[in-house]
């Protein structure tokens, strides 16, 4: 994704967040696009760890009830402001995310693969069980929505569904700001080196550890910042919602969207969610259209949604 396109993205934003909270979409697609939202962050995050330092976490969901929780039980127990336990919902997940990284990062190959999935096993069964924390299998309810305020004369407010999805358009557009920032400073350019030749980076001097530590730590922030949002869009924190097949779904999204692009994280989340309501007209056989339709993609695009959006954009260019 070139300069240009991340900066008209970034721009169009607060148009587009303005246009949704005025409420000119159905509701029905107004919950589509914050559904979409609260799985394109944590999307955003392991596109860091998978798509640029080539680090394959199963147990992502994890990191996003990490965050769920933090906020559910700040909120609901302790009687915190969304805003206020918003960012403690980051740090927790994104520490969790460096401790995981640290210890297993020695691991190669499917041993690692299979480390991340036991600590999304684990820590799926510790919100199951800690029932004096997290309520067991039935989870924090009755998560309030973010308090509303008022901008340039517009007040959100956010239990309205319109001036939720907006807020979700809107984080999903800061976790993308930051992760191009991130993709493309010096911290990037090292995250492919390394993706691309540990052996190599390192004889070049880069710390191939941290390096990896680090991006475990970042993606792992914004997984938790993404699950706050979940669970106040959802209004509960529940086991459910951070099973181990969550974590495949993430990483499902991100490669059919197109891991190690930008955007890959926003095309797949939009498809992974919309496609199978699109679907429902077929009832029962809308999970195996589902079902083939990646597989046809994975097999003729393995590039991903925003690989083919790009091979044709150089096609149009080339002709013009």
């Amino acid at each position: 994704m070139s300069r240009m396109a991340v900066l008209a993205f970034c721009l169009a934003v607060p148009a587009l967040v303005w246009g949704i909270a005025q409420g000119g979409l159905p509701p029905y697609l107004l919950h589509i696009l914050a559904l979409a939202c609260t799985y394109a962050i944590p999307a955003i995050g392991l596109n860091i760890m998978l798509g640029y330092a080539g680090l394959v976490c199963l147990g992502h969901a994890a990191f996003v009830g990490l965050g769920a929780y933090t906020l559910g039980i700040l909120a609901v127990d302790h009687g915190w402001s969304f805003w206020g336990a918003l960012p403690l919902a980051a740090v927790v997940a994104g520490v969790a995310g460096g401790a995981l990284g640290a210890v297993t990062l020695r691991l190669r190959t499917h041993f690692f693969m299979i480390a991340t999935l036991a600590f999304g096993l684990v820590l799926h069964a510790v919100m199951n069980n800690w029932e004096e924390l997290t309520r067991g299998p039935v989870g924090l309810p009755g998560i309030p929505r973010p308090e509303g305020f008022t901008l340039l004369g517009l007040d959100f407010a956010f239990r309205r569904l319109p001036d939720f999805a907006a807020f979700a358009v809107g984080a999903t557009a800061v976790a993308f700001a930051i992760s191009a920032l991130l993709i493309r400073s010096d911290f990037g350019r090292m995250l492919v080196a390394i993706r691309q030749d540990e052996t190599l980076a390192a004889a070049k001097g880069v710390n191939v550890t941290a390096g990896k530590v680090l991006a475990f730590a970042i993606g792992a922030a914004i997984a938790g910042a993404g699950g706050a949002v979940k669970a106040a869009f959802l209004r509960v924190s529940a086991p459910a919602s951070f099973e181990y097949l969550e974590g495949i779904n993430l990483v499902l999204i991100v490669i059919i969207g197109g891991a190690g692009r930008l955007s890959g994280p926003l095309l797949g989340a939009l498809l992974f969610v919309a496609l199978p309501e699109y679907l429902r007209v077929a009832a029962e056989w809308r999970l195996v259209f589902f079902g083939v339709a990646l597989v046809m993609l994975m097999r003729f695009a393995p590039e991903g949604l925003a690989g083919i959006l790009a091979r044709v954009f150089r096609r149009r260019a080339a002709a013009a």
